[in-house]
This record gives C-alpha cells, sequence and structure tokens, in this order.
C-alpha cells in the first residue's frame, strides 16, 4: 500500500486548513499561529515558507488518520500493534537501539506505533473498498520450496560458484531429489545457499505473482502441489523448485488478501485514491484554502502522481541495491 511520507507540521496549522463536517468557511490565512510585540506569526507566514504541497502532505495525513481512526477504531486492536513494536524492539536488539534507528528516520517510538496504526486502518479501508476473492488470492499465490545454488556475480565475490560449477552442482543435487522426493526440504536444509529458507526445509511460504523473479515465478506456477520443476537459472543461480501443499491457506488467508491488496493498489493506484474519496465525502471535509485544496487533488488525490512517486522509489531502491551488491531472494512470507 502507498504510505504518504511524514511531514512534521505545527497541528495548529494544519487544523485551521483543514476541517471535517466545516460549515462557514473563513479566511484561514489571516489567523494568528504566534503573537508578540516585534509581530504575528499567522498561518500565511507559514504557507509561504513551507510550500502549498509539503503543508498539503501534512493536514491531509493529519486529517487521514482521524477520519481511519474515527471509522475503524473497533475494527483494529491497538493493543496487538502496541506488542508487535515490542517485538520489533527485541529483534533491532533493545529498546536504545531501536529508538536511535528510528531517529535517522526523524521518528519517536510513538510516531512509529501511529504509523502502524494509520497503516492497520487503511487496510481495513481496502477491505471495504476493493474485492478480492478466494479465487483471486489462490489464482495469484503459490507456496512453494527451492534450493539454491548461487552463481558469483563477478570474480571478487567471495560467495557462490562459477556459472559451470553452479549448474553441474544443481544437477547432481536434482538427481539425488528425483532418487527420493519425499526428502527435499532434508536436502535443502543440507544444501541449498538460501540459508533464510534452507532453516524451513526451503521453504518460501506463499509466493505471490510479482515477487519473484518471472523465470522463477513461471517455473513455479506452472507446478501441481508435489511437483519438483527442472533446474531453473536466474540471476541469483541454478534453482530446484517444489510446489508445496496449500493445507494451511485458510488461515494464512487473510494476510493474503493483504498483500494483494498491496500488489492491486500498486498498479491501479486509483483504487486507492478512489477510496479516500469517498471517505472525504462520507465525513463532508470542507477544504478551508483553495490552495491547499488544488495542492492535494493534484498530488495525494491524483492517481497518475502517486504512479511517478512509486517509480522515483523503485528507482531509489534499484540504486540501493546496487551499490549495497545486490538484493537478495525476495520472497513470499
Amino acid at each position: 500500500m502507498k504510505t504518504f511520507k511524514k511531514v512534521i507540521l505545527p497541528v495548529t496549522a494544519s487544523a485551521l486548513l483543514l476541517s471535517a463536517c466545516g460549515s462557514s468557511a473563513t479566511d484561514s490565512k489571516d489567523d494568528t499561529i504566534i503573537s508578540s510585540k516585534a509581530g504575528d506569526v499567522k498561518v500565511e507566514d507559514v504557507m509561504s515558507k513551507m510550500g502549498d504541497e509539503q503543508i498539503a502532505n501534512s493536514s491531509f495525513s493529519i486529517l487521514l488518520n482521524k477520519l481511519l481512526a474515527d471509522k475503524y477504531k473497533d475494527d483494529v486492536n491497538t493493543k496487538d500493534i502496541d506488542k508487535e513494536v515490542e517485538k520489533e524492539q527485541k529483534q533491532y536488539g533493545g529498546k536504545e537501539q531501536f529508538e536511535s534507528m528510528l531517529k535517522q528516520q526523524k521518528m519517536s517510538i510513538s510516531d512509529y506505533k501511529e504509523q502502524k496504526k494509520t497503516q492497520a486502518y487503511q487496510k481495513e479501508l481496502l477491505n471495504d473498498k476493493v474485492d478480492v476473492s478466494d479465487k483471486e488470492i489462490k489464482e495469484n499465490t503459490k507456496k512453494g520450496s527451492h534450493i539454491l545454488i548461487k552463481v558469483k556475480e563477478n570474480k571478487d565475490d567471495k560467495e557462490g560458484l562459477s556459472d559451470k560449477d553452479a549448474k553441474a552442482k544443481a544437477e547432481k543435487i536434482k538427481k539425488q531429489v528425483d532418487k527420493d522426493p519425499k526428502k527435499f526440504g532434508e536436502i535443502a536444509k543440507e544444501k541449498s545457499e538460501d540459508k533464510s529458507s534452507a532453516k524451513k526445509d526451503g521453504s518460501l511460504g506463499y509466493v505471490m505473482k510479482g515477487q519473484m523473479e518471472d523465470k522463477f515465478e513461471k517455473a513455479l506456477f506452472k507446478l501441481k502441489e508435489g511437483e519438483i520443476s527442472k533446474v531453473v537459472k536466474t540471476d541469483y543461480g541454478y534453482h530446484i523448485i517444489k510446489a508445496d501443499k496449500a493445507n494451511d491457506f485458510d488461515k494464512e488467508k487473510d494476510k493474503l488478501k493483504s498483500q494483494l491488496l498491496q500488489s492491486k493498489v500498486q498498479k491501479e493506484p486509483k483504487l486507492l485514491t478512489d477510496s479516500y474519496k469517498e471517505l472525504l465525502d462520507e465525513y463532508n471535509v470542507d477544504y478551508k484554502d483553495r490552495d491547499i485544496k488544488k495542492a492535494i487533488e493534484d498530488s495525494i488525490l491524483d492517481p497518475e502522481k502517486i504512479k511517478q512517486q512509486q517509480q522515483q522509489q523503485q528507482q531509489q531502491q534499484q540504486q540501493q541495491a546496487m551499490q549495497q551488491g545486490g538484493a537478495g531472494m525476495s520472497t513470499g512470507q
């Protein structure tokens, strides 16, 4: 799901710019935020300093939080979110290290919790507005496992083998699997060079279309439950892929639905912007400033603008991955 970047702005200024269920509009730009003997600071001063688009982003973010919390507060268990954050703190080595990581993103733990709550509310909104059937989930997901033999990216790469040696090793393991397919998990744990999945007998969990490299995805989705592929070459190396039985589909269905919703919204941002517009209409949102209204409609509520932002983010992620020496395997869970 698209999440708007949080921009810090005095709440008093934002509240003056937008209000839910407002009736009579006033010239909010003349409202005073701070007064002193040397002169007053008005909303107009802040707006001219920060720019309409930045104020629009912050104003809309604050408003959206209020609307979503009001509509879905009974559907989201905030105590569960608090527990999730506590778990994440432990994974990062404790509260102090977690807070340090958040500070780099100009966030506090309280901000992070609020962000997670908003994301939970947004999921509820999309569940209301976008239809996803069990059939659609099954068509777009496949439970799978694999054994990976890595290929060196270059001569200096310490991980992996030459292409020739990696292929030969994968072919040898494939013969071993063919002799006793029931031992696939055992062999994956011992032989696979994808250490994360090897710990789980090669399991990748549920893989969603669009998550994996094309060659891997095509091979997996062609398989019937229990079938094992030939050796498949991708940019990561050589794979032996198995289609696992989806015996826990009902248990994982809600999580898979959420992932599919995010995927659909990324491909078609209009689903998200239409959901926002319906929510704004439902709460009779009244814009107090025409410039801010235009900035919101031209950026946050414009699906084409969201697509451009997504493309920019993807380019940045690709650049970061290249700088770090390449991205790892994308997994279903």
